[in-house]
């Protein structure tokens, strides 16, 4: 068994799968055990260490009880032993992390005494390599096992002090510096910290900053603790004072040394075969690395071609990460281009651009000039330039630089950048920074965002994504066992994209996974800046919280800039230039600050605070948008600055602007550029109409949910318009008002459709507002559905389809040809087959003429309905090209619905394989509502059945029963017939009689009163395959019922066929057509009523 305490405690067997050991006491007795294995732990100490002053009163019996349960838990793996004294638990040392780490430690320090202090720099950092996190993590608290804690975090502390003095001793003052800086942030009044803290800052040739950091802390010991600092910091500071701590050689001692000569290119360590040893040296990064592949490839190969490339994006975006590994990869790969190693430069403790230089300086291990600065001995070689000791030392040198964090430094980076690379023909460079060093040759390398999921991905293939990954791995280093499911699926995708896939705020928000749900998490993430707070303490401070890292970008800004930058977080889903213009400008005009509003967006841009979707292409317009976190940072800023209600305003006259521009463009030729527009400002009419309803201007909320009304309807979004349009109508009152009376029936419209069934009396109240001003729904193209819908629910089906139909030749072509496409579906509902192929194929033709896809798509579907029973080769050509048109304006659910429909028509033909495929790729569409899942199950289900599985087939059909018999009444009436109808047939071919009556009389008797043909077509044939065996007359006459109902014979379905032909051979040609043409001559309310006596005499015998 493997056992380990440093972090969360866990237990594992010999196969590596986890232990549950459950309940803070049981955990707790167990880290004491293991505190002293092999050896018996007294029943006092464990009583005390379990209970502490809440010792039960038979605590005796209670300990033993504990026992009697971690034996059972641990088995045979570790035996756990008693006696009169205490326990004992019989395991090695070197099965406990805790006793490896102290080996280790001890192993590391003996190699230092020994002189070998790289030996235990390894062997200390592989020690605390071992802590998965804070020691007992899942033991802390106000009932935690404090005491071992405390002990165990001292032997950490101790251990990465040592580890960090090595470092120094080695010379690594640049690169320790941040994770010392963060010792001492923790523990301000610790001296051990404060130590390393001088050294490394004196090392770095900041003397005045080292002398700082001494007199915090001789002021903090005497304002807290009234003590002065010990002798040995005393002494410490003396020398500091001398300018004797100075940086030491390679392999030296802490103690100071005379200045080294400086080094010599020709006399550096050889390799072992004669060429001189590359020297790689770049941070030791604690985590994983994830999913920057493409990215690490690309940066190699950019620097096996450029001699300078620099990684841009914003703050968090993971570029420092992206660097070391692109580094380490680089000298791994092409040591050719890199004989001389890699060397780690950081920027970021550096507030002044002059000061660089020195930082190279102790990158590249040349301290003898850090003497000089600290007033020791002068140059050996006579060089006063820092600049000119580095081009000496790398003027023959094939080397990778690493340059992190220029931003702030940026024109002396880039004057330093321009120099070495022009002096030193060997030297490659790779520099992170937030924006470009506008240098010649530079090749800039976004570092973009990890991969976002879609919203609504599900569980199975959200870890495809990166962010997802990242989240998850970080989320379970601090609570073992996180991963996402079914359960937590949506919040973790949430938590995602609101982060915008950022990695240093998905590490800052898996922090709070430990004591937060993602649910809160997620639903918290408005707060976000007072959320993301714990960040590593080893960390820069700038990246400890979400605020401090965006605050750092802010401060390099000018005036102009900030300004556009908070104004910019109005838009929440990116904007044009004109747009950016029109809405943030001064006065709404041109410029900011006397700048063109242009020049300052594209200085946001280089500076990664604004992101181009661009650049241009087929006539679109880039569009330049904020990350998330960026916009929120500046909306904080907008609102602290008393101009945000201006800049809201002049954003939702540009969104009311734009959208009724847009919505003649929705109908004709050029629909597909504005239907492809509008999705892209989707967001920002969302913001905008949400600002405007905030504000109660129910006048301007009106007209923008007017002009949004056909892309809501052709797009297919009825929830989110109807949550809108409800909110609309609550402030509004029952009184439409004047001289907007249509836009008030737009909105009762869409709450009629948004809540997932249709309000029939919501419908007719539309009617009555119309009336009221003279008007008819159907002479405006959003209303055009509202008598249809009528019709259906029984609202004179007859006289509103003649009306319709004489009235299309009125209307302009648009409308006529909606009219005639709607009348068709009437017709066909009525089984007057020929009608409404006469009307739907008009309808398409002047589709086509006005260039509307979306017409077009809808006509050829209902089509397609009418071709199917005849001619299933046709009705495939005809949703190939429906699917096609969908495709092209990119309505998923649309696409989904036409994928089931080629499945079930492929299975038909016996093509199962081209089936299951066309329904895979229905499913792989995400977004999936609980109407496409039904659909999706039932094309699968019919298909199975098609193929020979009939179990399979019910499985898949019961799998979404509730979801059809518990939805609302439009599925239930459209769906549940077929679905009904489905499982009984199903449940015959598995021969469960009884099932598959029930649901046969089931599917009967959820037909809507006003009956839609083709739903009853299905089920009278379903009938007729549950009667033929029995009394194949009436399945004959079953048969041509469905055929007087549907106003066409069905000659497709392979069942169909079956049932005829069953019902012919028993009854004889001439029985059977005598059966058959009788019921296929029969009028309609005839049907219905012989068929209902039927059922209901049948289910009384």
């Amino acid at each position: 068994m493997r056992f380990s305490i440093l972090g969360p405690a866990t237990v594992r067997d010999d196969a590596g799968e986890a232990i549950g050991i459950g309940g803070a006491r049981l955990r707790r007795l167990l880290v004491l055990l293991l505190l002293d294995p092999g050896r018996t732990v007294g029943t006092e100490r464990l009583i005390d260490g379990i209970w502490g002053d809440d010792a039960p009163a038979s605590a005796g019996n209670a300990l033993q009880a504990l026992v009697s349960r971690l034996r059972r838990v641990l088995g045979d793996g570790a035996p756990l032993h008693g006696d009169a004294t205490g326990y004992r638990l019989d395991v090695r040392p070197e099965d406990i992390d805790l006793h490896e780490f102290d080996a280790l430690v001890e192993r590391g320090r003996r190699a230092r005494a020994d002189g070998d202090p790289r030996t235990a720099q390894r062997l200390l950092g592989e020690a605390l390599d071992l802590w998965r996190g804070p020691a007992l993590a899942d033991l802390s608290g106000p009932d935690g096992a404090e005491d071992i804690i405390v002990r165990l975090d001292g032997l950490r502390r101790a251990a990465t002090a040592e580890r960090l003095a090595i470092a120094l001793d080695l010379g690594a003052h640049a690169e320790t510096l941040p994770e010392i800086e963060a010792l001492v942030a923790r523990e301000p009044l610790r001296e051990q910290p404060v130590e390393l803290l001088i050294r490394a800052l004196a090392g770095c040739g900041r003397q005045a900053d080292a002398l700082a950091a001494y007199e915090r802390l001789r002021r903090g010991l005497a304002d807290e603790l009234g003590i002065d600092p010990s002798e040995h910091m005393r002494e410490l500071h003396l020398r500091l004072l001398r300018g004797e701590l100075e940086p030491q050689g390679s392999e030296g001692a802490a103690e100071p040394a005379a200045p080294p000569e400086a080094p010599d290119p020709a006399h550096r360590p050889a390799a072992a075969d004669g060429r001189r040893a590359a020297v790689t040296r770049l941070p030791h990064v604690m985590t994983s690395f994830i999913a920057r592949e493409d990215e690490v490839r690309d940066a190699v190969g950019q620097l096996c071609r450029e001699r300078l490339v620099t990684l841009i994006g914003p703050g968090g975006a993971g570029k420092t990460r992206l660097s070391i590994e692109t580094g380490a990869r680089f000298a791994e790969h092409r040591a050719d281009l890199a004989a001389d190693g890699v060397r780690f430069v950081e920027f970021a403790p550096v507030n002044d651009g002059s000061n660089i230089a020195h930082a190279v300086l102790g990158a590249l291990g040349l301290r003898e000039l850090w003497a000089r600065t600290l007033g020791g001995a002068p140059a050996s070689s006579g060089l006063d330039d820092p600049v000119d000791r580095i081009v000496e030392f790398l003027a023959d040198q094939r080397l990778l630089l690493v340059l992190d964090n220029c931003e702030h430094v940026i024109i002396d980076a880039a004057r330093l950048i321009e120099r070495l690379l022009a002096a030193c023909p060997g030297l490659r460079i790779l520099a992170t920074s937030r924006e470009p060093l506008a240098l010649a040759g530079e090749r800039l390398l976004p570092v973009p965002s990890l991969a976002l999921p879609p919203e609504r991905t599900p569980a199975e293939r959200a870890g495809s994504y990166a962010s997802v990954r990242l989240f998850v791995e970080r989320a379970a280093a601090v609570t073992p066992g996180f991963a996402v499911d079914e359960a937590n699926v949506e919040h973790v995708v949430r938590i995602c994209r609101e982060l915008d896939g950022m990695p240093l705020a998905l590490e800052l928000a898996a922090a709070r996974v430990r004591v937060m749900p993602v649910a809160q998490l997620a639903a918290r993430l408005s707060d976000r800046f007072r959320l993301l707070t714990s960040g590593s303490r080893f960390a820069l401070p700038r990246h400890q919280t979400l605020q401090a890292v965006v605050d750092w970008s802010w401060e390099l800004l000018d005036d102009a800039e900030r300004t556009l930058m908070r104004r910019l977080s109005v838009f929440a889903g990116g904007a044009t230039l004109e747009a950016v213009a029109r809405v943030c400008g001064d006065g709404r005009g041109d410029t900011i600050g006397g700048r063109d509003v242009w020049s300052v967006l594209f200085a946001l841009v280089d500076k990664s605070l604004v992101v181009s979707d661009g650049p241009a292409h087929d006539g679109a317009e880039p569009r330049y948008r904020q990350l998330e976190t960026v916009r929120a940072y500046g909306s904080q800023r907008l609102t602290e600055s008393g101009e945000e209600a201006a800049v809201r305003r002049a954003h939702a006259d540009h969104i009311l602007q734009l959208w009724a521009e847009a919505d003649p463009h929705l109908r004709g030729a050029d629909q597909l550029t504005w239907v492809s527009r509008l999705r892209a400002e989707h967001d920002d009419f969302s913001a905008a109409l949400r600002w405007v309803l905030d504000s109660g201007d129910t006048d301007l909320a009106l007209d923008l949910s007017h002009v949004a009304q056909w892309y809501w309807q052709m797009t297919d979004d009825w929830a989110e318009p109807g949550r809108w349009s409800a909110e609309i109508l609550r402030l509004i009152g029952d009184t439409p008002p004047a001289g907007r009376e249509i836009s008030y029936a737009e909105c009762l419209f869409m709450v009629a459709f948004g809540g997932g069934d249709i309000d029939e009396g919501l419908l007719l109240r539309i009617t009555e507002v119309l009336e009221g001003v003279g008007e008819r729904p159907e002479d405006h193209r959003a209303l055009v559905f509202v008598p249809i819908v009528l019709a259906m629910f029984g609202h004179d089906p007859e006289g509103t389809m003649r009306r319709l139909d004489a009235g299309a030749e009125r209307q302009d072509p648009w409308l006529r040809a909606t009219t005639r496409a709607f009348v068709g579906i009437l017709a066909m509902s009525a089984g007057r087959a020929r009608m409404a192929r006469d009307r739907l194929t008009a309808a398409l033709e002047e589709f086509r003429e006005v260039g509307d896809r979306w017409g077009m798509a809808q006509s050829i579907i209902i089509l397609s309905d009418l071709v199917r029973y005849g001619d299933l080769e046709g009705e495939l050509a005809l949703l190939d090209e429906a699917c096609h048109l969908a495709e092209e304006l990119e309505l998923t659910a649309l696409i989904r619905g036409l994928k089931a429909r080629q499945a079930g028509s492929r299975a038909r033909m016996g093509r199962f394989d081209d089936a299951r495929r066309a329904l895979a790729e229905a499913r792989e569409l995400v977004g999936i509502s609980r109407e496409n899942r039904v659909v999706l199950h039932m094309g699968e289900a019919e298909v199975e059945r098609s193929a020979g599985a009939p179990a399979r087939s019910r499985e898949l059909l019961l799998d979404v029963g509730e979801a059809v018999t518990g939805s609302s009444t439009v599925m239930r009436a459209y769906l549940g017939p077929l679905w009904h109808s489905l499982v009984a047939a199903a449940c015959a071919d598995l021969g469960e009689e009884e099932q598959a009556w029930h649901h046969a009389r089931e599917a009967w008797a959820t037909l809507p009163p006003t009956f839609l043909s083709q739903q009853t077509a299905c089920v009278l044939e379903c009938l007729a395959e549950l009667t033929v065996g029995r009394d194949p007359e009436r399945a004959a006459t079953l048969l041509g019922y469905a055929e007087a109902v549907r106003g066409l014979p069905h000659v497709t379905d392979p069942w169909v066929g079956r049932v005829r032909d069953r019902a012919r051979e028993r009854l004889g040609d001439a029985g059977f057509a005598q059966a058959y043409d009788g019921g296929a001559a029969t009028a309609t309310d005839k049907v219905i009523a012989a068929v209902g006596a039927w059922l209901e005499q049948a289910e009384r015998h």
